[in-house]
């Protein structure tokens, strides 16, 4: 999907599709606004994108890895232990995604709403 930014009905079109589960994935967004030079406008391009397409893998990875290597430090041994150390792993896996989704999604409507007042 591609979509491009020239005015304020455009910036509410765009707000529209912001969503926390069902963002859609864009592969190209073009800012055209007036008021914004080049270099802002390939920028605010660049990290509009870039949030609408987060699916928050990065904080999911991250934190499973955390997770995993506390387990692996300070758990205990035993098959249950390692059951109980899985599932906690995957568990927050999950929150860090829905986390990083929902900052994603918040810094996505900041900056859509920082191009409202730029123009």
């Amino acid at each position: 999907m591609n979509i491009e930014i020239a005015d304020q009905a455009d910036l509410d079109r765009a707000e529209t599709l912001v969503s926390w589960l069902q963002r859609p994935h864009l592969d190209r967004v073009t800012v055209t606004m007036p008021g914004l030079d080049d270099t802002e406008r390939d920028r605010a391009a660049r990290a509009i994108r870039h949030l609408f397409n987060d699916c928050g893998c990065t904080w999911a990875a991250v934190a499973f890895v955390a997770a995993g290597a506390a387990a692996v430090l300070y758990g205990p041994s035993g098959g249950r232990a390692v059951a109980v150390a899985a599932a906690g792993c995957l568990t927050t896996a999950v929150a860090a995604k829905l986390l990083g989704l929902a900052w994603s999604r918040r810094r996505l409507l900041a900056r859509l709403r920082s191009l409202h007042s730029a123009s």
